[in-house]
């Protein structure tokens, strides 16, 4: 058995970019060797189901440090607080457009997960990974909750339109 030693702890300085980077480029170069011999669909869908489970993990975990969301407010107040963080001010630049009653709605002009994947020209991967999973991670918020959107940075977008609207 390897004894953690202190070095492990140690902190190093890294941008975030290449952070990125290297945290996606194993899975990119994985995927790209899997496609031919899954069917590039076949294997997306693969990602796409692994990714989604792990987003809905994600919320769930985060849900039981919180008191439960029984209205849209409660959604609202948690989704600004998670994108308002220092990570994610590292990671997106966005606007919010609407917030009201039964609707809350960003622009998204910049989104690091989209540059990465755009950049090793894997945005279908990029798109399963950090996309997809957004639609069923709302509904693991809450089952009235309901995210749309029909344009993404990921695909070659301009922006990405993300409007969530809480269904009565």
């Amino acid at each position: 058995m390897i004894k953690e030693t202190e070095k492990s702890k140690e902190k190093f300085e890294i941008s975030y970019e290449d952070y990125f980077k290297t945290r996606f480029y194993g899975i990119v170069e994985l995927m790209r060797v899997l496609s031919p011999i899954l069917d590039n669909k076949k294997a997306l869908d693969i990602v796409k189901k692994l990714w989604e489970k792990k987003g809905i993990d994600i919320i769930v975990r985060q849900l039981k440090n919180t008191s439960s969301i029984r209205n849209f407010n409660d959604f609202k107040e948690i989704y600004k607080e998670q994108i308002s963080t220092e990570y994610m001010q590292h990671c997106l630049k966005f606007t919010m457009e609407e917030d009201t009653q039964n609707k809350l709605a960003f622009k998204f002009t910049k989104c690091l997960w989209a540059e990465t994947f755009l950049e090793m020209e894997a945005s279908d991967i990029g798109d399963a990974m950090c996309c997809y999973p957004d639609f069923a991670m709302a509904k693991a918020f809450h089952p009235k909750l309901k995210l749309i959107r029909t344009k993404t940075l990921m695909k070659g977008d301009d922006f990405c339109d993300s409007t969530y609207i809480w269904e009565e």
